[in-house]
């Protein structure tokens, strides 16, 4: 039977409903849906064209892994088949995923992967989504086993997060570290295909944070775990209420910050696109939330007022004693026993007055800040023993305060780390 469809774009850049994670939505008949695949649809079949297969040697068995990494998340119920390298340009066809090589279309977007997809404006369900890939991708300046599987993501429904360390992090950075995922990225696909109930396996969290004039629309919900983890993030709808579902038990400390940058809401699509960069302190609920699995917890309110100039964009690390440094809008590397200078850098910092710190237990700042600039650094141990997780940077300037989130990423050899933009 015949149904209307509608088409949209993601890009990955070089430089909503009430469930965890930022996923892609419409209003479908006056309500904001989230488009997902029916259950049906699994196996997807995807198929790669031979002139992308071509462009290198290794990008054939990239975007294999890249399908591959998300059947393999716990919990997930996720499935691919692969069809081969085609000849010729790879078949758009709603029973298949294309993977091909970038035409004129793109051209000038600055974008290095692409995904079209569609979707049945009455149901909501995915019919068809194809990946287009330039081949600058491949010239081993950035991590394109990170944008593969970014671009994976989206197809399978996920829109960008604003965790930075997050695979769906709209910016993807420097290849040569593992493309792992951030727990933001495995919650949010539990959530939208569980091999069980997700409601069992984890807690829920909902409340409501609100603002000078009410309800705040798209702001970021964090859940924060006793190691400094920035576990699980939501968005809030137009009325400024959450749910972050699917929270492993333990201790949390919850906070509410803009999309002001790095990531905006122009980076969303859908009804998350209509959302205004709404300034406002980031603020943390009043006390930690201590969970169980299976249970819910709601009536988690947060009012914060007024607007903030602190901004902070970038970050960078360099060994102690160094006096260069490179600062970028994606997450900054270090690994366990390392002692290392931390830049943060952005808008509205204050000599003298700009100071931050890591939300975690395996970081201690051992200097002084120092400022230069619209930037302050301080020097940083950072535990031998710390765990393979990103990190929260808590910036504050006078009355402000203002975050990065996951913008530090503790890589070991034998656990996780990651890098990404898309």
């Amino acid at each position: 039977m015949f149904r209307p469809i509608a088409v949209a774009v993601l890009s990955l850049i070089l430089a909503a409903p009430l469930m965890a994670a930022t996923r892609m939505t419409y209003e479908i008949h006056g309500t904001p849906t989230a488009i997902e695949w029916a259950s049906s649809a699994f196996p997807l079949k995807y198929e790669i064209e031979q002139r992308l297969a071509a462009v290198n040697p290794s990008a054939t068995a990239m975007i294999d892994r890249a399908f591959a990494a998300w059947t393999e998340i716990p919990g997930t119920d996720v499935r691919f088949q692969s069809e081969g390298v085609v000849n010729g340009t790879a078949a758009r066809a709603a029973d298949r995923v294309a993977v091909s090589l970038a035409g004129d279309l793109f051209a000038g977007q600055g974008a290095v992967a692409v995904t079209t997809y569609t979707y049945d404006v009455d149901t909501g369900r995915m019919l068809d989504a194809d990946i287009s890939v330039d081949p600058s991708l491949f010239d081993g300046s950035m991590n394109a086993q990170m944008a593969l599987q970014h671009e994976v993501g989206h197809v399978l429904g996920l829109d960008h997060s604003a965790v930075l360390s997050s695979i769906m992090y709209p910016f993807v950075g420097a290849g040569g570290e593992p493309a792992d995922f951030e727990t933001d990225d495995s919650i949010a696909i539990t959530n939208i295909y569980p091999k069980g109930d997700p409601t069992l396996t984890g807690a829920t969290l909902s409340g409501r944070v609100t603002g000078d004039d009410g309800g705040i629309f798209a702001a970021q919900v964090v859940a924060v775990n006793a190691t400094g983890q920035p576990v699980g993030s939501v968005l809030t709808n137009p009325a400024g209420e959450f749910s972050l579902a699917g929270i492993p038990a333990g201790r949390y400390r919850l906070y509410a910050e803009p999309l002001d940058g790095p990531m905006e809401p122009g980076s969303l699509q859908g009804t998350w696109a209509r959302a205004s960069a709404k300034s406002f302190p980031t603020a943390f609920f009043s006390s930690p939330v201590d969970v169980e699995n299976g249970k819910v917890y709601g009536n988690l309110m947060l009012s914060t007022a007024g607007a903030v100039t602190l901004n902070p964009r970038w970050i960078g690390v360099t060994p102690a004693g160094r006096t260069d440094v490179t600062l970028s809008g994606s997450p900054a590397t270090v690994r366990p026993g390392e002692t290392v200078m931390i830049t943060v850098a952005g808008d509205g910092f204050t000599s003298g007055m700009t100071e931050f710190d890591v939300i975690s237990p395996s970081f201690k700042r051992i200097s002084d800040y120092t400022w230069a600039g619209n930037y302050v650094q301080a020097s940083y141990a950072v535990d031998g023993a710390a765990p393979g997780t990103s990190a929260v940077v808590v910036v504050r300037s006078g009355h402000e305060t203002a975050t990065l989130t996951g913008a530090l990423r503790v890589y070991r050899a034998s656990g996780r780390s990651r890098s990404v933009r898309k």
